[in-house]
């Protein structure tokens, strides 16, 4: 039998890897921008006074947290950035001076709960000699064929009507297999230049159509702040279609993504979880189990690996805020952490008596600098006990099994494996069932839902397989041994040692994919709809289903469970800063609505706003949160 499982976990070990060729320079962030203030891209009458920001997560900031540049590069003074006292997501930078006409960049640099830098920027503009309302702002104001609208006769031209003299610089349409219909060239109507009309060359089949339209007004003198526009919208003949390309390729496993990323953070998180975790076990095995014993020469091995592993982790925040002043970077809690973990371990080391006390207590701050407990969405404090109960555990279980090799050499192996065998099989067996329910309480806040496909398409998910696996082979390695230590017969104390240095290296592999969990982003391996909780005064039931959720063509079903007298439906898509959309449903029934088209436009967290307006004018607002997966996030 354990042949058997070494054979299988070997294969699995050459599997994997052989997937570790891949360094990732891509950027994880991981807390999303929710607003800003002026929003991006946004045309002012006047200079503001401060510059907002606001987060998903709470978030922790510094003295270059954001700047402000000017068209030509130059920073725009500012005060010293804050956060807000009653909601640390939200930042304030007050500017220092009045902002002259032109446009303006801000730059953001934050880190979020975990210790990852969140870079963003955005733009606006200022002018200051009139205001935007005075400027003809280039619109699409009717046409022939409306967003939303399933009409019983297929249209052969398409009219776009707009509130000033217009040129057509760019127009398609497109079927539900996203292929492309034949039209003819863009007419100006001489009669009217702000009215263009397209003639369509192939008569429309049943189905759902999208029309893209890029167009610039004629007399650029007239809007100086005005940039070429670009609309979608959808209309459908005789009946609502799904959009999907011919030969789709969504919703299936992309083989290409099965690697991971090691690099500095990764390597800082291994040697450190293996060196503190190691260090604490035997501590706990010295004071706990066998108190009559000294290994200095191991000690002093994993305390050098969990220092390395700190320092290389100090160095990974150095090199990510590099412009940061030395006293400002010593003073983020992701540095003087870190610090005090090695003042703590040093004095263990130093003062056995308080060894197990000082380890333990650098081992419980790992939670207030990395992983992802601490963000409040996914538990916040009550999360973060729970993964210092896992690490406690793990260093239980693994910095015993390394205890159990180090036998006194004046001992033989049968009194030393009678003395703390039956002892430490015990505390095992506790510290296993620690691991795994603080294990899967800790996945399901991490990853409230998701498929296959996102787990497997996700680092955080493919790490979390694996590790799970290599556990669930030191597990069935436990139960033999635990049977064995029943037995105290001689002829298999050496088999048993054996397969003690096995789950060591299984151990090992463990801690690897731990590092990798804690680096990747779960984010990435989730994908949900969430209805944000707002108060309402109504009684309106909506259940919301969107196939597939992922980045690309998409259709959103709207249901209205108690079919209420709905008027119109539509939807604002948005991620902050710079991208929003809004889309009218189609009534495909009562009380059913649909939208269809390439909604979902990056991977990332998007905010969806249903505007629902009753008949009788009343006017609904109901906020949801989608999680699209994906590897490379967009906005977070």
């Amino acid at each position: 039998m354990f042949y058997i499982i070494q054979r299988i976990s070997l294969l699995l070990i050459i599997a994997v890897a052989t997937n570790f060729t891949m360094f990732s320079t891509l950027a994880e962030a991981h807390s999303s921008l929710k607003e800003t203030y002026p929003e991006g891209n946004a045309v002012l009458e006047k200079s503001p006074s401060e510059i907002q920001v606001w987060f998903q997560d709470p978030v922790v900031i510094h003295g270059d947290s954001i700047k402000v540049m000017d068209s030509k590069g130059k920073e725009i003074p500012t005060r010293k950035s804050e956060l807000d006292p009653e909601d640390k997501r939200h930042i304030v930078t007050k500017l220092e001076e009045e902002l002259e006409a032109g446009k303006y960049k801000v730059k953001i640099n934050v880190i979020a709960q975990d210790g990852f830098v969140v870079e963003e920027a955005f733009t606006f503009s200022v002018d200051g000699e009139k205001k935007e309302s005075e400027y003809k702002q280039l619109e699409l104001v009717e046409s022939n064929v409306s967003d939303g609208k399933i009409y019983n006769e297929a249209p052969n031209q398409i009219d776009l009507g707009f509130n000033q003299p217009a040129e057509i610089t760019a127009f398609g349409i497109f079927d539900d297999n996203y292929q492309p219909i034949a039209t003819e060239q863009a007419k100006i109507n001489e009669e009217n230049p702000n009215h263009i009309k397209v003639p369509v060359k192939e008569k429309l089949d049943p189905g759902t159509y999208q029309i893209t339209w890029y167009a610039s007004p004629i007399n650029k003198e007239d809007s100086p702040v005005q940039r070429d526009r670009v609309g979608v919208f959808y209309f459908a003949v005789d009946e609502f279609s799904s959009m999907r390309p011919v030969g789709d390729t969504q919703n299936t496993i992309d083989t290409d993504t099965f690697s991971f990323s090691f690099g500095l953070k990764q390597m800082a998180y291994w040697l450190t979880f293996i060196g503190l975790t190691v260090l604490f076990g035997l501590a706990w095995f010295d004071t706990v189990i066998y108190k009559n014993i000294r290994r200095v020469k191991i000690d002093r091995l994993f305390y050098l690996l969990s220092v390395i592993g700190i320092i290389l982790l100090i160095l990974h925040h150095r090199l990510d805020l590099s412009g940061l002043h030395l006293k400002d970077f010593f003073a983020i809690k992701f540095v003087w952490i870190p610090i005090l973990q090695i003042i703590l371990i040093t004095l263990g080391i130093c003062l056995r008596t308080l060894r197990v006390v000082m380890i333990g207590l650098a081992l419980l701050l790992w939670p207030f600098m990395i992983g992802h407990a601490s963000y409040p969405r996914y538990g916040g404090y009550v999360t973060m006990t729970v993964n210092v109960i896992h690490i406690l555990a793990a260093g239980i279980w693994m910095g015993g099994l390394v205890a159990l090799l180090l036998k006194p050499k004046h001992q033989d192996s049968q009194e030393w494996f009678k003395k703390v065998g039956p002892s430490f099989s015990k505390w095992a067996v506790t510290s296993v069932i620690l691991i795994i329910f603080s294990g899967v309480w800790m996945s399901a806040k991490f990853l409230p839902s998701f498929s296959w496909i996102s787990l497997m398409e996700s680092e955080w998910g493919r790490a979390l397989i694996i590790k799970v696996t290599l556990f669930l082979v030191l597990l069935m390695i436990g139960y033999i041994q635990r049977k064995i230590v029943k037995q105290m017969k001689r002829k298999i104390i050496h088999s048993f040692f054996k397969r003690v240095r096995t789950e060591i290296i299984y151990g090992v592999l463990v801690f690897f994919f731990a590092a990798s969990l804690v680096a990747a982003n779960p984010s990435a391996a989730e994908q949900g709809v969430y209805e944000e909780p707002v108060e309402r005064q109504d009684d309106l039931e909506l259940n919301v289903e969107i196939a597939p959720l992922e980045m690309g063509l998409n259709t959103i079903t709207l249901d209205f469970a108690n079919n209420p007298d709905i008027k119109n439906v539509a939807v604002e898509l948005s991620m902050p800063p710079n991208w929003r959309i809004k889309v009218n449903a189609f009534k495909v029934d009562e009380g059913l609505y649909k939208l269809t088209g390439n909604l979902l436009h990056a991977a990332g967290t998007i905010n969806m706003k249903v505007n629902v307006t009753l008949d009788n004018g009343k006017v609904i607002e109901i906020p949801y949160r989608i999680v699209v997966p994906g590897e490379i996030r967009f906005n977070e």
